[in-house]
């Protein structure tokens, strides 16, 4: 099972609308860019100033909500 991030922040609707339809039965955790940790996670990727929300997934990056979407939905047939 790959690693899966997802970094969000709060108020934000394109975050809140991945986190909603996240698919069952996968294990994304879910990364906050307000909190120090999440900072640093954040600057480990290098998504420093990159509008949320993002997905990494085993050091693979991907922008946007309908590309994240599209993943997710991609990893949970192949589980």
């Amino acid at each position: 099972m790959p690693e899966i991030l997802l970094f969000t922040k709060p108020a934000c609707q394109k975050c809140d609308y991945v986190k909603e339809r996240l698919p069952e039965g996968l294990k994304v955790d879910i990364v906050d860019t307000t909190t120090a940790e999440g900072l640093a996670e954040a600057a480990y990727y290098e998504l420093l100033n990159k509008p949320t929300p993002i997905l990494v997934v085993d050091d693979e990056v991907f922008e946007g909500a309908i590309v994240i979407m599209n993943k997710l939905k991609s990893l949970s047939e192949n589980c």
